[in-house]
């Protein structure tokens, strides 16, 4: 599980993408190095094998991703 100090430090310092689509397309083409999922979309922790749950909502992950809409999934980018 991965919490609020660490999603923050994520963001400032690496690429990121938001959303499951974006997360799909990330981990086809190897791109992904983390995909943390929100809390309430535990279903989706299955579904992407490196994935990490975040200790909140997507409504919590939205706001410390600074964005007006829920974020249910945050992908981290390797860096190059």
């Amino acid at each position: 599980m991965i919490g609020e100090s660490e999603v923050k430090k994520m963001i400032k310092e690496r690429k990121v993408l938001y959303g499951y689509k974006q997360a799909k397309k990330a981990l086809k083409s190897g791109k992904a190095e983390n995909i943390i999922v929100a809390r309430d979309r535990v279903e989706l922790l299955k579904e992407f094998n490196n994935s990490i749950e975040f200790d909140g909502d997507s409504k919590r992950l939205g706001t410390i991703c600074g964005k007006p809409f829920n974020v249910s999934v945050l992908t981290v980018i390797k860096e190059e």
